[in-house]
């Protein structure tokens, strides 16, 4: 996707924000921040959190395969503040090992499994985490990942089977075959127990598993003939009741809904009338109703009307909430416990070179024109990057050790080498008593607090779903003079499925022992098999404004299309006494306080402070099994600052328009390869622009990857100067159990022309370097 630029001449309000905000590029440096794996019945759900907001876009392919690229968004971050990080999975059986890394195909994150899983994907409530469902590798542990206590279920309804034409032979579970070695009779076979989170309640074409794709000049595969429907459908049947009797709801949903993706056999009416119940037991009450009405509809005269009217006149009415069923009262237990550790080694070295070449015409009268050469190696540096991850865990306590540091070292200039430690905490959470505490440098999880800081957090759950929380300490700005100490509670009702959650929290900073933000504020959160939610309103006290209000939300429809939305408006930077500065004339904070007052101090930074505003909408919809078509639309702007004593008052920017279209391929040429292709047009107050874009991975024989990427963009403005960038590069990776290898090239050639000048420049890069990772 293409980021929003600001022309020029409204470059000030980039770079007063960038001042402002001191140590921006050090802070969004780290994304990722570490992955959880829960065993949920025959599933297991694996979170990956982040370090900061993330919007999730979409992802591909959407069902199974051995590389999963998720595509997201992180507000606020800049193209030049990305490095790339990887996280691996934590020691589990789980499900396959895996490792995550960002970013890759330009604003994807990858994760890349050992063995081939099927997934279903969405993002977390808390806005801050994505979650992947993927089945249970067979004979998995049970106490090597968490097990969510069992609830007590109704009696497991009945199928009532219409009456075959012929008797028809059961057949046994499909054996698990690639893909693209898939022999015709089954190619509605899937890998052995792919479990997604739902599917959808009117059978379409999409819904069976994906066709092998077709060999390069190979025959058709043949139709599937009746016998062989009839004997694919009794066994996705047959699967989906013994998965019901194992209390297995959204297996038997998955395996219902092949069965009703197949043309219509003996099992469809049954199938049909049980896929309902089986969404009312697992709390769907809406999609039940959608199912119960679609059997009276195509059976008015079937064997089951009469209990399908029974179920659905017992249904909860609109708007009432259904009970939810009790849990089973046992006690917990402790389990074998061992401690595990796993995290990663890597070391990358960059170089870069430019090259710039500047055309000026002859000032009248004169002929000869003036050109001025510059060539420089502008980036020589190697960055090491350190994770190491610790854990003990049983049936009742959780423990965990977090250490994530980075080092630069800059050859061209030392004195601008850095390490920073973005995380070494210790945190320990216990089931019985309902504790949670964390202890050192973390990054925020909600609460109104807005940076990585050095400190406490505690939870305690007094209540079933209830939760109250207690946060203190400093704020890590690595480049900041300032010292900001802070403390704030807050109260979590926490979401269930279908049901709305909530955070309300009060927060207090001092920066060098003066009141800096003073703020409540409330989180809201909602998920159901098809949507998230999430919700933030951050109001200052103190300044008397708001900070945030956001709002973004996700859902995907039964064909599998996934819509997005994003509204946000918030300070920025948030409400502070450092956005007084660029006013004070020199002065630090505590002088400007000792002459001309705090008071006055806060109108100039409430003065100094713009407001920035964005809408974001958009889709992604599976045209067919290899393409994903996706559209959105973007509206941006930063407004005007008011004038103080010293800084007149500056214009806003205007509202930037940004329309893009992209098309993800998966499976084109081999199994797991990925083409991404975009475009985008962008509409400024002063300018326009277009840029294409277009990326391939290839993945040879599970060990080699190769990148392939292609930009293109140009503007022009109402200056009549006219920019034209085309930024090639070649990524190659190879891995050596436990070892990574990368190395990548790339080139930017910019070309700009305008009324008083033209500017040629050319800059190559090289990057290489190794991840080691510690499992």
């Amino acid at each position: 996707m293409a980021q929003l630029q600001l022309h020029p001449r409204y470059g000030w309000a980039a770079l007063l924000s960038a001042t402002l905000s001191l140590s921006a590029a050090s802070v969004w440096a780290q994304n990722l921040e570490r992955i959880e794996i829960t065993r949920m019945n025959g599933t297991a759900e694996i979170r990956i959190s982040f370090a900061k907001q993330v919007r999730y876009l979409r992802h591909t392919p959407p069902g199974a395969g051995k590389v999963l690229n998720v595509f997201v968004e992180f507000p606020g971050q800049q193209e030049s503040e990305i490095v790339e990080e990887t996280l691996t999975s934590p020691q589990t059986d789980l499900v396959p090992r895996f490792s995550v890394a960002y970013p890759k195909l330009g604003s994807a994150m990858a994760i890349t499994f050992d063995a081939a899983t099927s997934w279903e994907v969405r993002p977390g409530a808390d806005s801050r985490s994505i979650l992947i469902v993927v089945p249970v590798l067979r004979g998995a542990r049970d106490f090597i990942a968490e097990v969510r206590a069992p609830v007590s279920l109704p009696p497991v309804p009945k199928a009532v089977v219409a009456t075959p034409p012929a008797p028809t032979p059961a057949v046994p579970t499909p054996a698990a075959t690639t893909p693209a070695a898939a022999p015709a009779t089954t190619v509605a076979v899937t890998p052995p127990q792919p479990v997604p989170v739902t599917a959808p309640a009117t059978p379409s074409p999409t819904d069976a598993a994906p066709a092998a794709p077709a060999t390069v000049g190979a025959p058709t595969a043949p139709a599937m003939t009746s016998q062989e429907i009839e004997n694919l459908a009794k066994g996705f049947h047959d699967e989906a009741m013994k998965a019901l009797e194992e209390r297995d709801l959204v297996r038997a949903i998955n395996r219902f809904n092949r069965t009703l993706g197949l043309p219509p056999n003996a099992q469809t009416e049954s199938a049909q009338a049980m896929i309902g119940e089986v969404r009312e037991l697992n709390g769907e009450i809406a999609k039940a109703k959608a199912e119960y009405d679609l059997y009276l509809k195509l059976y008015p005269n079937g064997v089951q009307v009469a209990r399908i009217r029974e179920k659905l006149a017992a249904l909860p009415k609109e708007g009432e909430r259904p009970q939810a069923p009790a849990r089973r009262s046992r006690p917990l237990k402790r389990g074998p416990a061992e401690w595990t550790a796993y995290g990663s080694l890597a070391q990358y070295y960059y170089t870069g070179k430019s090259q710039i070449e500047i055309t000026t015409p002859p000032p009248p009268g004169l002929l000869d024109f003036t050109t001025d050469k510059l060539s420089m190696t502008d980036q020589n540096a190697l960055i090491t990057n350190l994770d190491i991850n610790a854990r003990r865990r049983d049936g009742i306590t959780d423990s965990r050790i977090v250490v994530r540091e980075a080092n630069t070292h800059n050859f061209l200039n030392s004195s601008r080498s850095y390490s920073r430690l973005y995380s070494a905490y210790v945190e320990q959470s216990d089931r019985e008593l309902g504790y949670f505490v964390r202890a050192g440098r973390q990054t925020p999880m909600g609460g109104g607090v807005m940076e990585r800081f050095d400190g406490l957090n505690v939870g305690y759950n007094f209540a079933d779903h209830w939760r109250v929380n207690g946060v203190a300490g400093n704020a890590v700005e690595f480049m900041s003079p300032y010292k900001k100490d802070f403390y704030g509670i807050s109260i979590d009702m926490q979401p269930q499925p279908e049901q709305f959650g909530f955070t309300g929290y009060v927060i207090q900073q001092r920066m060098d022992g003066f009141l800096n933000r003073q703020a409540v504020g409330l989180e809201t959160r909602y998920f159901d098999m098809n949507s998230t939610l999430y919700g933030m309103l951050d109001y200052d006290t103190l300044y008397k404004g708001i900070n945030i209000a956001m709002l973004q939300g996700n859902y995907r429809s039964d064909d599998g299309t996934n819509y997005f939305t994003y509204i946000d408006h918030r300070k920025t930077p948030p409400y502070g006494l450092t956005s007084a500065l660029p006013g004070l004339a020199g002065l630090s904070i505590q002088d400007a306080i000792n002459t001309l007052g705090i008071q006055q101090v806060r109108a100039d930074a409430k003065a100094l402070t713009a407001t920035s505003n964005m809408l974001a909408i958009g889709l992604t919809h599976p045209w067919s099994p290899h393409w994903m078509l996706g559209a959105d639309y973007r509206a941006a702007s930063i407004s005007s600052t008011e004038a103080t004593a010293t800084i007149p008052a500056m214009p806003g920017s205007g509202t930037n328009h940004v329309i893009s279209l992209q098309a993800i391929g998966n499976n084109l040429l081999e199994t797991n390869d990925v083409g991404v292709i975009n475009t985008s047009y962008i509409k400024g107050s002063t300018y326009n622009g277009l840029a294409l874009g277009g990326n391939y991975v290839y993945l040879y024989k599970d060990s080699w990857r190769f990148d392939v990427a292609l930009r293109y963009y140009t503007q022009n403005d109402d200056q009549d100067q006219k920019q034209e960038r085309i930024s090639p590069s070649f990524k190659i990776g190879y891995r050596w159990e436990p070892v990574t290898l990368e190395a990548e090239i790339g080139t930017e050639n910019v070309m700009i022309d305008g009324p008083f000048s033209s500017e040629r420049s050319n800059r190559r890069y090289l990057f290489l370097g190794y991840r080691l990772d510690l499992r």
